[in-house]
């Protein structure tokens, strides 16, 4: 998979074809990840990583700026967009790994208490939300920390999400800051542009929707990935509530208590998928 990836990257430069060579090459990676062996846990990231590497390869695909091989290599097997790295001394960010330090044994604690309760139900899904939020903090926490003693810094992957004070502020300005700028780039702004707003955001949630359903599907088949797929339209469609509801002139305490309504009482159909990867991993067996 790395050597399919990485020849996308050297081909993806220069005329229109060697961009669609790329593309093409890069859509093989997401055909390869279906007939992958493993267990669940594994094929789901794996099919998760090949994903990401086509993105990357789009973006590459989409820059008319010429770019060094070197460049073009650890553009996409970066996990954070390389083009907004800002650079300066190493330096060891306590903090960071703090985070880190406390959000892991938080997730895992999670994890495996929800993974021992076999029978789906409140207390098995209130635990796997947990666990995801705190993985997702504690992996911020390791990426700041790392890019740090790297010397570089790049824009925030999360900014607190428990304290959004709506869906849009949650989806837009907290939560998978990497992934969301993706997003915001090839499907939102394109229709922003077009004076097509909504539109934009609500094909922005239907390629989240996709994205997910796509590694969950490898992993565990289509109906699981249906099941995941659903939590983000259902999240677009409560979102675009928010404006006729009124939402931003609410009570920040109020605002919260939806967020946390919106996002979590669905969150069984996200959440359920997610533990069913780790239930069958072979250190969970």
């Amino acid at each position: 998979m790395l050597a399919l990836l990485l020849l996308a990257a050297l081909v993806t430069d220069g005329p229109r074809w060697r961009r669609a060579s790329g593309l093409a090459l890069a859509a093989l990676l997401l055909v390869w990840s279906l007939w992958l062996p493993g267990s669940p846990l594994f094929r789901g990231l794996v099919a998760l990583l090949a994903f990401w590497g086509a993105a990357r390869v789009l973006d590459l695909a989409r820059d008319p700026r010429p770019r060094s091989p070197a460049w073009r290599v650890a553009f996409v097997v970066a996990l954070v967009d390389t083009r907004t790295l800002e650079w300066h001394s190493p330096r060891l960010d306590h903090a960071a790994f703090l985070k880190t330090a406390i959000w892991v044994p938080i997730g895992l604690l999670a994890l495996t208490t929800a993974v021992d309760l076999h029978d789906p139900g409140p207390l098995r899904w209130g635990l796997g939300a947990l666990m995801i939020y705190a993985l997702g903090e504690a992996f911020e926490g390791l990426l700041r920390g790392i890019l740090g003693l790297l010397g570089a810094t790049s824009p925030p992957m999360h900014r607190s999400p428990i304290v959004a004070r709506s869906l849009r502020e949650f989806w837009g300005e907290r939560w998978n800051l990497i992934v969301n700028r993706w997003l915001r780039v090839h499907f939102f702004l394109p229709m922003a542009r077009r004076q097509r707003p909504a539109l934009g955001l609500a094909l922005a949630f239907l390629a989240s929707a996709g994205i997910h359903a796509w590694f969950i599907g490898v992993a565990l088949g289509p109906a699981m990935a249906a099941r995941m797929g659903l939590y983000f339209v259902v999240q677009g469609l409560l979102l675009a509530l928010e404006q006729p509801l009124g939402v931003s002139r609410w009570s920040p305490n109020a605002g919260r208590a939806w967020m946390l309504a919106c996002t979590l009482l669905p969150s069984p159909l996200f959440v359920e998928p997610v533990l069913r990867l780790f239930a069958r991993a072979p250190v969970f067996v």
